[in-house]
């Protein structure tokens, strides 16, 4: 229950990132408003990483540099739906990102293919395809790169998976949040001194959400079974929803919350079948 309850509050808290760069983006452009949160959740992050610094050093800067790239676009796709879709129909899509794994570990050989995977995989697409276009036909365009995002940080946490036990994740965040304020820092087109004290403020709390989520998120993945807290990401449909609404009075359409549904479902049946089949190797006796 503890570690539950740790993963839920993580991801209320990326939530809370989440609205706090929605509402920003209605009217800042998307550099300036990934910047300021990113450097907020670097500042916020580095007080607990410096007295930890060792957890930085690494033998592969360039496996680091590639997941910082990628982590660069799966921001700016997934933070520019939040713009300009409504919140839970790019959480829906986002969380597909499982899916992706299924389906690029099978593709690469690095999972056996199977009946069952691949059906749960083609639930979770049409879920997909449901919330892009719920009027059958019309897809919203706004949503594209949420899936994209999607798809990228699936590509993104099979590359890094093998090294889980050599890079600790939280070398991972800082690298990665240091290329975007980088990146997003030297982008055209914006001012450093047009943000307010308003839009400061709420960037900085975005920032500082970011940095408990991360650490809750992770001390519950240190602390208990991955399965649990992976399951725990899709409550952020559920808050997505319901502080979407509370700010904007924003409702997805009934069938995108069908298709968010189902691949939600796709998504921790997945989950449970690896959980599953790990178990069965643990028992599994080993060949002389």
């Amino acid at each position: 229950m503890r570690v539950a309850l740790m993963a839920l509050c993580g991801f209320f808290f990326f939530t809370w990132m989440d609205l706090s760069i929605k509402h920003l983006l209605a009217t800042y452009p998307l550099p300036q408003v990934i910047f300021f949160n990113c450097l907020f959740a670097l500042l916020a992050l580095s007080v607990w990483v410096i007295p930890r610094w060792t957890l930085l050093k690494t033998k592969r800067p360039g496996l680091h540099l590639t997941r910082a790239i990628m982590l660069l676009l799966v921001d700016a796709l997934a933070f520019y739906s939040y713009g300009a879709a409504p919140l839970t129909e790019a959480y829906s899509l986002i969380l597909t990102m499982p899916v992706f794994v299924a389906v690029f570990a099978m593709a690469i050989n690095l999972e056996r293919f199977d009946t069952g995977r691949f059906m749960l995989a083609l639930i979770g697409f049409v879920g997909a395809l449901i919330v892009l276009s719920p009027s059958f036909g019309v897809v919203n365009m706004a949503l594209l790169p949420a899936l994209a995002s999607a798809m990228i940080e699936a590509a993104a946490f099979i590359m890094v998976a093998k090294y889980k036990d050599q890079e600790h994740p939280l070398a991972f965040a800082v690298y990665g949040l240091s290329l975007i304020v980088v990146v997003a820092g030297c982008w055209p087109g914006w001012s450093l001194f047009s943000f307010d004290l308003s839009a400061l403020a709420i960037s900085a709390v975005g920032g500082v959400c970011y940095t408990l989520a991360t650490l809750l998120v992770l001390s519950a993945f240190q602390s208990g079974s991955p399965s649990t807290v992976s399951a725990m990401q899709y409550s952020q449909l559920v808050w997505g929803m319901l502080l979407a609404y509370a700010f904007w009075e924003e409702t997805p359409a009934s069938l995108a919350l069908i298709g968010a549904l189902l691949i939600a479902t796709s998504g921790l049946l997945l989950m449970r079948r690896e959980m599953s089949v790990r178990r069965a190797r643990k028992r599994a006796p080993i060949a002389a």
